[in-house]
């Protein structure tokens, strides 16, 4: 099985509090144990090349290059459904309990595709709740923590901002990032900031109250191939405000998102090692970095220095 450069990159997950973490590696999923330092296969030899992944409860989502989708139950990891949603690439999906009025907490899947479109799916029999259309492939959506916005990126410089209402969206605007196009997009833990990552080695943050940029941040790498913003993720929970973004290669910048005034850039080792993927752990108490061939565990210490460790 060969393993496929992802160009989106986000295929680490830490998916609930348990001291555990997903990431795809070539055509599997596989699972870490961060405490026993112990790694399973969940998912193996996928009959497609998986490029995103979401997790949810016991609900586990690999989408492919081709529109393939397979959903399943981490419980049933041997009884996947797979189907195709979408006629191009599942860039992102994920996995999120949409609060519907007069009802229970309901599991939904949303899937980004190249064809132009995000869908909103029920789980678990995948049925089509909503379609949104774009002007330009679409990259990569965010929910907010509170439910009530989404953010949406692609294949071009712009930004497009939702409110959400139960299964349905509703476009309030439409910003400029940077000046190419965009790989992923974030909101902080209180739902107030969101941050697109872009290919013009940047990261933007916005206040959703205003719609105006607070900062623009530029990679380490600013201004080479290498340096694109490829990933962007806020600290989950916690007394830590920090905003992480990742770059095509060999480095991850770390921010304090209080005044955007620290930063620290931290090597993932040879410059030319792709990254693969980044997610803070549900405590915000570290960050984990895929790369091809391992993951790195970022610890944070009294001194707010960081250790990176390997541990795949």
């Amino acid at each position: 099985m060969k393993n496929v450069c992802r160009q989106l990159r986000d295929v680490v997950l830490c998916p609930s509090t348990k001291p555990e973490l997903y990431s795809i590696f070539r055509c599997n999923v596989d699972k870490y144990d961060i405490r026993k330092h112990q790694s399973t296969r969940v998912l193996g030899n996928l009959e497609f090349d998986p490029v995103s992944m979401a997790i949810s409860g016991d609900y586990i989502v690999v989408g492919g290059q081709r529109a393939e989708l397979a959903v399943g139950r981490l419980s049933e990891p041997d009884n996947l459904t797979v189907v195709r949603s979408g006629g191009s690439i599942n860039n992102f999906d994920s996995v999120t309990n949409l609060n519907i009025t007069g009802e229970h907490d309901v599991p939904r899947l949303l899937v980004c595709n190249n064809d132009h479109s995000v869908r909103l799916l029920a789980l678990p029999n995948l049925d089509l709740l909503t379609e949104l259309r774009f002007p330009t492939a679409v990259n990569y959506a965010a929910i907010s923590p509170d439910g009530t916005k989404m953010c949406v990126v692609g294949d071009s410089n712009e930004v497009f901002l939702f409110h959400k209402r139960g299964d349905t969206f509703e476009k309030i605007a439409t910003l400029t990032a940077s000046n190419d196009a965009s790989f992923s997009c974030d909101w902080s833990q209180n739902s107030k900031q969101f941050a697109v990552g872009s290919q013009d080695g940047y990261a933007t943050v916005w206040d959703i109250r205003s719609q105006q940029k607070m900062v623009q941040l530029e990679t380490f790498q600013h201004g080479r191939s290498r340096g694109a913003c490829r990933n962007v993720k806020f600290s989950p929970s916690g007394s830590v405000d920090l905003l992480a973004f990742s770059e095509h290669t060999g480095y991850v910048n770390i921010v304090d998102t209080r005044e955007f005034a620290r930063r620290q850039v931290l090597s993932a080792g040879m410059h030319d090692l792709q990254i693969t993927g980044m997610r803070f752990a549900a405590d915000s108490s570290a960050l984990f970095v895929g790369l091809e061939q391992s993951i790195l565990d970022t610890r944070w210490t009294k001194s707010a220095d960081t250790v990176l460790q390997a541990v795949r």
